[in-house]
């Protein structure tokens, strides 16, 4: 018993920034969900539109009629607005008969994992504990990155696969990679482009480090494109079935079709032309999210598109850069904390409450142009590259559904913080070492 308390006080010991940084992280989120759960009860944690509708609704549907379908009244027909593994994650707890608390607090165990990760990411890249140490303690106190991880949302489930898949990237286990980014892509299919960027991101910089084509890990990097396809292969065949497509998901053309295309013809003084379901369509409330929608969708916006294609163009650009550029904490200060808590913003306070927006408005400018300076970094460069082509892809892409005052894309940059937090060290620290060479070589 003395030997087996001393070997697990040896590993205290040896672990103990990890566990300081799972607590961190765990414990302020848990704490938060504590308040929550008491003072706005279970609701609290669906309290976003699309926790309560698409997926607690889908979790419902899937346990009671055995159908992937967001429909609220029957029939409910299967759909394919989402990729269905969280819908999957929040089913297994009602099945146990667990409350939303549950789901939540595993939720904030998981961002105890992903700070760990990501310390443990800073020495692999960087050969740093001090800029893991660093980004771990921004990941786990990043105030965004709170709130969205106590809602019933898919954003934290496919952080976790995704942070877990980039560390075994980073251990050049890419088989393994292959299979988390599978898994993260059947919570949100944007992991589709993730996957395939990084995955050639780490045949270049392989390439970039032995100087020879035929000594690369081929044999990983192809399993690692096996067991991606395989674990989305189910979703796609069913898909298929269904509704005679190999996609993912119809989320892509509804979103763009609906969000910016929409936002641009009302410049243009018109309004979008929209789907008619056909009279004898069993639902007509969810066919606006149908593959039979989204060929409308399509085929409208290519020609709005082929009409306007510069003023569109600088349109969805223009979006995009705002949405990337805009102060996230806005959101937070003005749609979350203002309407459930105004008494904070009487007088002075909300002077105090916008300025610790600005200020956090302006770390996060700062945070992005500090990733540059990494660049001096010459082994993590490849992955600073392909990180940075991710960050504009999400933009583009997701961002400009953010559109309008106080633009909002943070639940969209969980994924991808993280590493923000990293580059941004990095760079800090060799442009440090740079200096401090140059002055010695004086």
């Amino acid at each position: 018993m003395t030997g087996k308390f001393y070997l697990f006080s040896q590993w205290l010991k040896n672990h103990r920034i990890e566990i300081s940084i799972f607590f961190l992280a765990f414990g302020t989120r848990f704490l938060y969900a504590v308040l929550v759960q008491i003072f706005f009860g279970s609701h609290g944690f669906i309290a976003y539109k699309d926790a309560e509708v698409l997926y607690l609704g889908g979790a419902n549907n899937f346990l009671e009629h055995s159908v992937f379908s967001i429909n609220s009244f029957p029939p409910y027909l299967p759909d394919v607005y989402r990729t269905p593994l969280y819908t999957f994650f929040v089913a297994s707890f009602l099945w146990l008969k667990l409350p939303f608390f549950g789901i939540i607090a595993t939720q904030n165990f998981l961002a105890g994992i992903i700070s760990i990760l990501v310390y443990r990411i800073g020495q692999l890249l960087f050969s740093s504990k001090r800029v893991g140490l660093l980004a771990a303690v921004a990941t786990s106190l990043e105030p965004l990155s709170i709130y969205w991880n106590n809602l019933l949302m898919s954003d934290y489930l496919f952080t976790f696969f995704f942070i877990l898949g980039c560390y075994k990237l980073f251990q050049k286990n890419y088989p393994v990679f292959g299979l988390l980014l599978g898994l993260a892509t059947l919570v949100r299919p944007i992991g589709l482009y993730f996957f395939w960027i990084l995955l050639l991101a780490a045949i270049i910089n392989e390439f970039w480090g032995q100087g020879n084509l035929f000594k690369l890990s081929w044999r990983k990097f192809l399993l690692a494109m096996i067991l991606f396809i395989i674990v989305l292969f189910p979703w796609m065949a069913r898909n298929k079935i269904l509704f005679d497509t190999w996609q993912l998901s119809s989320a892509f053309w509804y979103n763009l079709y609906l969000r910016p295309m929409n936002e641009f013809v009302q410049t243009q003084g018109f309004s979008l032309p929209m789907p008619i379901a056909p009279s004898d369509y069993p639902n007509p409330e969810t066919f606006i999210y149908s593959f039979q929608s989204v060929a409308f969708y399509k085929q409208q916006f290519m020609e709005i598109f082929k009409k306007y294609p510069l003023q569109y163009s600088q349109f969805h650009l223009g979006l995009s850069v705002k949405s990337l550029l805009a102060n996230q904490y806005n959101y937070l200060a003005n749609y979350v904390l203002r309407p459930e808590l105004p008494a904070l913003f009487y007088g002075g306070r909300n002077k105090l409450i916008m300025a610790a927006v600005a200020i956090g408005g302006l770390a996060w400018s700062l945070l992005y142009l500090l990733m540059f300076l990494s660049f001096l970094h010459r082994s993590s460069r490849v992955f600073l590259a392909a990180f940075l082509v991710i960050l504009a892809l999400v933009a583009l892409s997701l961002g400009v559904l953010g559109g309008g005052k106080d633009a909002d894309m943070s639940r969209y940059l969980l994924p991808l913080a993280p590493f923000v937090f990293l580059f941004a060290g990095s760079g800090i620290k060799d442009f440090y070492l740079r200096l401090k060479r140059t002055a010695a070589g004086n």
